[in-house]
């Protein structure tokens, strides 16, 4: 690989790293993880896949700029932003449900405590629980995998130029950045609100949550 390739693909690490920064890409995992006490396999799988599809994504459309004729790539570019732009309010809409849900329907036992209404041998709230649970894991997965990078198609319109094993250093050099730090990033958050407790989280910890998740997509819309 020329040294060309080389500093293509040191530029693909480093704007995935960066990118993965951003907090819609691993707070809402670290939110919904605590609040619905989910395991550490189950916070890394959920967080993995997810990034698996937001690398998949953003190669896809990176791919499709490379192989569109010219004046394509503008429709193709379009299409990535609209997504990103959809991502902010599916991430709103879903913060707001998962606030309201927890709000409305009573006492429940949760990571943060436990509410003094509720008996821990009362089955009826824990099978509620345990569907919303499944559903919110799988609807956060889906939100945050279908948010493309739109930074990284330069790199892969860069490589292609040179030549196609570039092409395939780039895409795996972005792959593996965005799982691992999405991965890493994600179990550090975790760790680091661990020992976030309060009387106010002990009753409202997942409406708390939620209402987060919402704050994270309405910045996304605001910095657009």
């Amino acid at each position: 690989m020329s040294q060309a390739g080389l500093a293509l693909v040191l530029t693909t690490v480093i704007t995935a790293l960066v990118h993965t920064l951003i907090p819609d890409h691993w707070l809402p995992f670290v939110l919904v993880s605590r609040a619905e006490r989910w395991t550490i396999r189950r916070t890394v799988t959920t967080t993995a896949v997810s990034a698996s599809l937001h690398v998949l994504l953003s190669i896809a459309l990176a791919l499709a700029v490379v192989g569109a004729e010219r004046g394509a790539e503008r429709a193709v570019v379009g299409v990535a932003e609209s997504l990103e732009s959809l991502t902010g309010w599916l991430l709103l809409i879903f913060g707001v449900v998962y606030m309201g849900w927890f709000l409305l329907r009573g006492g429940h036992i949760h990571s943060f405590g436990m509410h003094p209404h509720h008996r821990p041998d009362d089955p009826e709230p824990e099978a509620r629980r345990g569907r919303f649970k499944d559903l919110s894991g799988h609807t956060l997965t889906f939100i945050v995998g279908f948010n493309p990078c739109i930074l990284v198609i330069p790199c892969v319109y860069g490589a292609a130029q040179l030549n196609g094993l570039t092409v395939v250093a780039v895409a795996l050099a972005f792959a593996a950045s965005t799982i691992v730090s999405m991965v890493v990033v994600t179990l550090v958050g975790l760790k680091g609100t661990s020992r976030l407790t309060s009387p106010f989280l002990t009753r409202y910890g997942e409406a708390f949550s939620g209402a987060l998740i919402a704050l994270v997509g309405l910045a996304l819309l605001l910095a657009e």
